[in-house]
């Protein structure tokens, strides 16, 4: 009697661990966040501490410095800037700013900063990092002694530059 009941308890502990087992096959949703502090400096410009924040819900781009090398004060008429991500090929502008005005310092400008809904990839998904092939900046100047519109560009990010990263193990 006694060598029964352990029979069951075990028949009735094996299936409990089986439909148990069965629970922990449910598939899981990974979710990509990424946040990239990046900086970048051209021929005249260097821009530092700027940040792109990439999550399913939101695109968030700014919070950096732009600054003239090697001078402290610098007077023109107009300074714009405008971020450009390039994603799958397509190169849109994400963020952009820009001052204007008779005499303005233009030497140190902050960038501001915009959030707003995510970035889609062609067949309605949030991009992720691995879709981004390149991140700008470009900016335009009225230069006073030269009575011109000057323009650089600030590379920022290059996919096919960057370094290994345990980012690429995992197809983020």
């Amino acid at each position: 009697m006694l060598h029964q009941s352990l029979r069951l308890l075990f028949l009735f502990m094996s299936v409990t661990v089986i439909l148990l087992s069965g629970c922990n096959e449910t598939e899981k949703e990974v979710v990509h966040h990424y946040y990239m502090p990046l900086d970048g400096e051209s021929e005249h410009w260097v821009l530092s501490d700027f940040e792109v924040v990439m999550t399913p819900e939101a695109l968030k781009v700014g919070n950096g410095k732009l600054m003239m090398k090697q001078v402290e004060e610098y007077e023109s008429s107009s300074m714009s800037f405008d971020t450009h991500l390039v994603v799958n090929g397509e190169d849109s502008i994400v963020h952009s700013g820009a001052v204007s005005g008779n005499g303005i310092d233009i030497a140190e400008e902050s960038t501001g900063a915009i959030e707003g809904g995510p970035e889609l990839t062609d067949e309605g998904d949030p991009i992720r990092l691995k879709d981004v092939s390149r991140i700008y900046m470009t900016v335009k100047w009225r230069d006073t002694d030269k009575k011109e519109t000057m323009e650089e560009r600030i590379d920022l990010y290059d996919q096919g530059l960057k370094e290994d990263s345990f980012l690429d193990e995992e197809g983020y």
